[in-house]
């Protein structure tokens, strides 16, 4: 059960809209990690939504270190995961839930810190006068931190995420969403990890297969190459991107300077 301890308007009033908008943000994935996940590809897509959401703020390894660990996946799934499946002891929802708190406070706390140091003096300040126009609802925003930029790099990592934790039909198809990765996360996902996975054999089967253990290889590829490169996209891209409200369903205000 969801432990709320503010209500969903908490930044109503902070005038950075684009902060409010981040900070909202943060609370859901916040949220969702205290919840717990059902399977590993949902931890995976959370990890996706945490890379924007915090701006690329954590580390690059963090994703393949957290899916890989027994004890750290076991409490995200709130079962026994990996060889703590086999171990004599019992693993205690008490015990997932203080883990779960602790990554919150340990890792995904000091990486919002980070972003909100980082993009603070960057978002607006709104006044709600006739210079700025009307004030922006944070909660309706339909963009992270107000930053379309980000919004389309958050939606074509999750199409391309998901194609991968599905697996591909053949060569080609691999081949080509290899291409779209590269460019989709700015090169951040090197060409070199394409080209290998495509060329080690028994990586490119694991690609192309629908097994248990070819769909348990993708997930850990996945953290370690196309989230780490997809983090630090979010980590370049937050600090370009152009703040642009969104007003009324018809109407978008573009600040000026």
């Amino acid at each position: 059960m969801s432990s709320v301890y503010r209500s969903s308007n908490a930044a109503g009033d902070v005038p950075r809209r684009a902060l409010a908008k981040l900070s909202a943000d943060q609370r859901d994935t916040f949220q969702q990690l205290l919840d717990g996940f059902e399977t590993r590809s949902e931890v995976l897509r959370w990890m996706s939504e945490v890379t924007i959401h915090t701006l690329g703020a954590l580390e690059d390894d963090w994703f393949a270190e957290v899916v890989s660990s027994p004890g750290t996946m076991s409490a995200l799934l709130s079962e026994p995961w990996g060889t703590l499946r086999d171990a004599p002891e019992s693993f205690s929802a008490s015990t997932a839930s203080e883990i779960r708190r602790s990554i919150a406070v340990m890792d995904l706390l000091p990486a919002i810190k980070r972003s909100h140091r980082e993009f603070r003096w960057s978002a607006k300040d709104y006044l709600n006068d006739d210079d700025d126009g009307p004030l922006p609802n944070a909660r309706t925003q339909a963009h992270p931190a107000m930053r379309p930029e980000l919004g389309t790099l958050q939606s074509r990592m999750s199409t391309l995420l998901d194609e991968l934790l599905r697996g591909f039909r053949d060569e080609d198809a691999f081949v080509e969403w290899g291409q779209e990765v590269v460019q989709a996360s700015y090169a951040e996902v090197d060409s070199d990890v394409i080209e290998a996975a495509y060329f080690e054999l028994p990586v490119r089967r694991m690609m192309l297969t629908d097994s248990e253990r070819a769909r348990f290889f993708r997930e850990s590829w996945a953290a370690e190459f196309f989230l780490s490169g997809f983090n630090a996209s979010a980590r370049q891209v937050s600090g370009r991107a152009t703040e642009v409200p969104q007003i009324a369903k018809e109407e978008t205000f573009v600040p000026s300077g």
